[in-house]
């Protein structure tokens, strides 16, 4: 064990190297930045909408998770709500499609 200094500035040459993530948001504490990181009225507003959803979902009388096979892209119903929608994605062969497309 060595004593070292804690010298978090990342513009200096002899870093070397480019940060880590973890590194990075802790330069950003320590020099106030707070562009990374979610606001408090912004994490509690995110509770207010979500929490009341998650409780019904969780609920005795909540619905049952749609059943799909292991490894596959999920429900086809999900397809099917996002197809609903009009919202078209580009499927593997680079062409407008279906989610579900990539799979036929």
């Amino acid at each position: 064990v060595r004593r070292t200094i804690l010298d978090l500035d990342l513009r200096k040459q002899e870093v070397g190297r480019v940060p880590e993530a973890y590194e990075k948001l802790i330069h950003d504490v320590v020099q106030g930045e707070s562009h990374n990181f979610v606001r408090t009225d912004e994490v509690e507003e995110g509770w207010r909408i979500f929490d009341p959803l998650i409780k019904a979902l969780e609920s005795p009388t909540g619905p049952d998770p749609e059943a799909y096979a292991q490894g596959s892209r999920g429900p086809i119903k999900s397809d099917d709500l996002i197809n609903s929608t009009g919202y078209r994605r580009y499927t593997a062969t680079g062409v407008e499609g279906f989610a579900q497309d990539d799979f036929r």
